[in-house]
């Protein structure tokens, strides 16, 4: 060869470790050293300087170094001029390289490291601290230091030969997080992640396998410094899990493709028998419509019960069934206590930032709840709480994202059922400002003076359970009716990575029936029971659009 460059400066690494393993006497040393010396070539040759004679320069540099860690090891403090003259022209280098193209490169690649690789990197090339100085300053042993700093020579050579961006870095994903059972003081799981794109994605990425954060960072091209607290966080929340240098999701993540795999299926299930389902579920609307509290109510009301009826009653029909498949429910005293006063199973669902957009199959067919809310003691409860799904039917949810949330429309819709003028006035002004967004969903509307009235179902708590026992009783004849039908869809669980660990048994058959076990606050998504009513909506023989929706409290 006629000189060295960066390209062909790694063809030597042989000719060096034979040279270093001669001088050092042992392959750890040995290897140190020669990633000292090509390292500290790279930088030289970054700086556009040639070299005619590369073997020769290259042992000088081995040499330098191996005699700089003899005097190190045996604390001879030596004036050498070639040291001097070494330490000031790598100084200059780095100066000189300051703007290049290779040096960004090795500080981008520096700034993906894990901290403990960093700090050593950092303190031994960017401050030109000892190895002994860098062990006393982090109260570690000198091989320690040694083995940090020839980790991460080989982190940053690997960053060097290959890009290891992954699409996340450049294509971020949706990570909804829901959860069956109880929520945190703080409501935990959902507010540890909430809308922050960085944390979905670092979730996404360690779900496959563990990985450390070093490599989660060079994923999502993000520096390794400002991934750390993010892992730790979702660590500390038990959305992580950390064994020994890597962490890894523990939780389910549902993908597109998981939820498209029994589609079809459900869909022909219901287009089968969608009428004799109807007719069972007609059965138990007449009972309810013979209910005093059903009567009670106000006509839009009286229909949103019936549509709350029937979503449940279809739903916790799929549910009996699959319940079955894996041999039933893990009570709520066995969900695992989370920190901040919370007993749930995360449940995450993935979605391309274009999901909206494209226009999913799926998307029809979603049902999310059976959500509920409560506050105590206002007015005249001891308890009051709402309750519904959200639908393509009506998407109730959407009320809730104003200031103040679900609570501060309980409270303005009760204010309203009682006609207390003096507690509807003290309700949340951002609630009172979206009047607009009530009235369109159905919860509210005006009288013939304006006044404002509250269309949402009001029942005492027996009567609840009144409501619950009819949808029991019905939901119980459709499984039993349709069993082999439904538990056809159960032949295939879900395939989870070994790793995952934090997951009930039933979340792995969530997908066959797209059923989330009920719970107060869990993320429900059913395909099988809304193709059910959408089949029997597009056959004229159910034309209910109100939101399926009811208020309870308790004196």
């Amino acid at each position: 060869m006629n000189g060295l460059t960066k390209e062909n400066l790694t063809e030597y690494a042989d000719y060096l470790l034979k040279t270093a393993l001669y001088k050092a006497g042992n392959i750890h040393d040995a290897e140190d050293l020669v990633q000292d010396t090509l390292l500290a070539a790279l930088v030289y040759l970054d700086s556009g300087k040639t070299v005619e004679h590369p073997k020769g320069w290259l042992s000088s540099i081995l040499d330098r170094r191996f005699y700089d860690s003899i005097r190190r090891k045996y604390r001879k403090p030596t004036v050498s001029m070639d040291v001097i003259a070494e330490l000031a022209e790598e100084m200059r280098l780095y100066e000189n390289t300051e703007k290049s193209e290779e040096a960004e490169n090795i500080r981008r690649c520096i700034a993906m490291l894990g901290k403990n690789y960093r700090e050593v990197i950092v303190r031994h090339y960017m401050r030109g601290e000892s190895v002994k100085d860098i062990a006393k300053t982090l109260g570690i042993p000198e091989n320690t230091v040694k083995s940090r700093l020839y980790t991460g020579r080989a982190h940053i050579r690997k960053e060097l030969e290959m890009e290891n961006y992954a699409k996340q870095s450049y294509q971020p994903e949706t990570l909804w997080i829901g959860c069956t059972g109880q929520t945190g003081i703080n409501d935990e799981p959902y507010s540890l992640v909430k809308n922050d794109k960085i944390k979905m994605n670092l979730l996404i990425l360690a779900y496959e396998k563990p990985l450390t954060v070093t490599e989660l960072a060079g994923a999502i091209g993000i520096p390794a410094a400002y991934v750390e607290p993010i892992v730790d966080e979702l660590v500390k929340g038990e959305l992580m899990v950390r064994k020994g240098d890597k962490v890894y999701t523990d939780f389910i993540i549902y993908t597109e493709k998981d939820r498209l795999e029994y589609l079809d299926r459900q869909l022909k299930i219901a287009k089968d028998n969608y009428r004799e389902i109807w007719e069972i579920v007609e059965n138990g609307l007449e009972e309810l419509r013979r209910q005093d509290f059903y009567n009670a109510q106000r006509p839009s009301a009286r229909l949103k019960l019936e549509s709350h009826f029937v979503i449940r009653t279809v739903q916790m029909s799929v549910h009996n069934v699959r319940s079955e498949a894996y041999g039933g429910d893990e009570p709520f005293s066995e969900y695992r206590q989370r920190p901040n006063g919370g007993k749930w199973y995360a449940i995450g669902n993935l979605y391309s930032d274009s999901y909206e957009n494209a226009k999913s199959r799926c998307l029809p067919y979603g049902i999310n709840g059976e959500w509920g809310s409560g506050i105590e003691d206002f007015l005249d409860t001891r308890y009051l709480s709402l309750t519904e799904y959200d639908t393509v039917l009506c998407h109730a949810h959407d009320l809730y994202n104003i200031k103040g949330g679900k609570e501060s429309a309980i409270k303005m819709l009760y204010s309203l059922y009682c006609g207390n003028e003096d507690a509807f006035s003290a309700t949340d002004k951002a609630c009172i400002d979206n009047i607009g967004k009530f009235i369109e969903a159905g919860f509210l509307s005006k009288d013939s003076g304006g006044r404002l009235i509250c269309e949402v179902p009001v029942i005492s708590a027996e009567e609840r359970e009144i409501h619950y026992g009819l949808t029991k009783k019905y939901s119980s004849k459709i499984s039993e009716k349709f069993h082999d039908a439904f538990i056809s869809l159960m032949d295939k669980p879900l395939t989870i990575p070994n790793h995952v660990k934090s997951y009930l048994k039933w979340q792995r058959y969530t997908l066959c029936c797209e059923y989330l076990q009920w719970q107060r606050y869990t993320l429900c998504c059913e395909y099988l029971p809304m193709a059910v009513v959408l089949a029997a909506k597009e056959e004229g023989v159910y034309g209910n659009t109100e939101a399926a929706v009811y208020m309870s409290y308790e004196k």
